[in-house]
């Protein structure tokens, strides 16, 4: 999935990770998000990340940071950790697998007869906002 509004952003993961490294240690937070004390400091002091930096620095995010499920989900946070989840699949079935792992959890809330949270809402706009995108490019 393409990074969006309601996607985590780079400025959300950098302001997470400052706040982290100033309460704790560059050291500390480099080892929980797999990288080195160098890189994750170019990321802090702005350093745009590559794909694979920005997984890692969202998993932690999910793990550690402040959009671990102990905090509540909101729709970044939600999308965030579906974005972990699939990440291990090719990168061309990742919209798709998010678009049915969001049907699922519809389902799920509708046959329980229990209202959509509202993170599951946020993050469906997003999918069906980015299907929107994917669907004007396409056409052009």
């Amino acid at each position: 999935m393409a990074s969006s509004s309601a996607a985590l952003t780079v400025a959300v993961l950098r302001q997470a990770l400052r706040a982290e490294v100033g309460a704790r240690s560059l050291r500390h937070v480099s080892r929980q998000v797999g990288m080195s004390p160098a890189g994750l400091q170019k990321f802090v002091d702005g350093a745009r990340p590559y794909t694979a930096t920005r997984r890692k620095l969202e998993r932690w995010y999910v793990l550690h940071g402040p959009g671990r499920l102990a905090q509540g989900l909101t729709g970044p946070s939600a999308l965030t950790i579906l974005r972990v989840l699939v990440q291990d699949l090719s990168p061309a079935r990742h919209r798709q697998t998010i678009e049915e792992l969001v049907k699922s959890l519809g389902a799920a809330y509708q046959s329980a007869r229990l209202p959509e949270p509202g993170w599951l809402a946020e993050v469906r706009a997003e999918v069906e906002r980015l299907q929107h995108m994917n669907g004007r490019e396409a056409s052009a």
